[in-house]
């Protein structure tokens, strides 16, 4: 399931790049370095796209306690993937019970 995370994060942060990850630390890891060079060059992009797949506040501000730019990034990265999984979870579970009307 980190995979469809990834590959939902690769599109909505246009990462170019053809990598496929073995692991969810190893996608953590390559969208980490990702993040850190938007954290240097292109901060507002990567804060619209923690916005728009509705990482919270408080966590983001946490993340950026973390000190320096590469465990701010580790972090965010972090934070990102788990959001994804969760909706893709969420998507799963609402499928199985048919879309149906609660």
């Amino acid at each position: 399931m980190y995979l469809e995370a990834w590959n939902r994060l690769k599109d909505r942060f246009e990462i170019e790049e053809t990598y496929k990850p073995q692991t969810f630390g190893d996608a953590a890891d390559k969208l980490s370095e990702y993040f850190e060079h938007l954290l240097r060059n292109d901060t507002s992009k990567l804060m619209n796209g923690l916005y728009r797949i509705d990482i919270k506040e408080d966590l983001v501000k946490e993340a950026f306690a973390e000190g320096n730019m590469a465990d701010i990034a580790d972090a965010l990265a972090r934070l990102a993937l788990r959001r994804e999984w969760e909706k893709q979870k969420m998507r799963e579970r609402w499928s199985k019970m048919g879309g149906s009307d609660l």
